[in-house]
């Protein structure tokens, strides 16, 4: 029987996960090498690449140069630090809550947003701005991209009423988050939504999220000074 030929890393992805799934690759087993999968896919083994990356980053498969791609003996046992809501964040606070969207559009993909969810390339995705409060003064503000060919999302005006990571945690398996942790200065909209003047250090927070081990949504979170980070996994 000849196998259909699929050319995209996601299909590759789910095609792997299939053949896992059936137990006809089973933890522990090696399975067939990035050349080998290529030819029998009909695709670049750029492509396979590409699928079993993500495939290792979420723990289904562990990848060693020079012996080759295994099944994870126990991918539930990988640790992955949660970020939590900023909604959860705020009433562990003891403080109420409120969100206000400050902005929605599709537009062209900024760099780092297209580095975390379009594999570099300057893709349309959805931008969604936000702004969240604690007992009315401002906790964080956040840019947050959503990527339309991976999400079935709602129409953009849902998120008036719904944060963007309210709704993506209710409604799909987010299996993990990479975030990163820095500094920089207020500017733009990020000052006018904290209530800070231009320059002002602030703790700056960017976190991708995955379904399936597929990048869907990418975030920069700002916080004002004196923001502590508490992370309880």
């Amino acid at each position: 029987m000849t196998r259909p030929r699929v050319h995209s890393w996601q299909s590759i992805r789910e095609h792997v996960l299939d053949r896992i799934r059936s137990g006809e690759w089973a933890p522990g087993d090696l399975i067939p090498t990035e050349q080998e999968l290529a030819q029998q896919m009909g695709c670049a083994r750029a492509t396979v690449n590409r699928a079993l990356r993500e495939l290792a980053e979420s723990g289904i498969v562990q990848r060693r140069r020079k012996v080759g791609t295994r099944v994870a003996a126990t991918p539930v046992r990988r640790m992955t630090l949660r970020m939590p809501l900023i909604r959860d964040e705020v009433e562990a606070m003891r403080a109420a809550y409120r969100y206000e969207m400050t902005g929605c559009e599709h537009r062209v993909a900024t760099p780092r947003a297209a580095a975390a969810l379009c594999h570099g390339m300057p893709e349309e995705l959805v931008m969604v701005r936000t702004r969240h409060l604690a007992d009315d003064k401002p906790h964080c503000c956040e840019a947050v991209w959503l990527h339309p060919g991976h999400l079935d999302l709602p129409d953009p005006q849902h998120f008036g009423d719904e944060a963007p990571h309210d709704w993506l945690n209710r409604s799909h398996a987010v299996t993990q988050t990479r975030f990163a942790i820095l500094s920089e200065g207020a500017s733009g909209s990020c000052a006018v939504n904290l209530g800070l003047p231009d320059g002002t250090p602030v703790l700056a927070i960017e976190r991708t999220s995955l379904v399936d081990g597929v990048p869907v949504s990418f975030a920069r979170q700002f916080y004002p000074p004196d923001h502590r980070l508490v992370f309880d996994d």
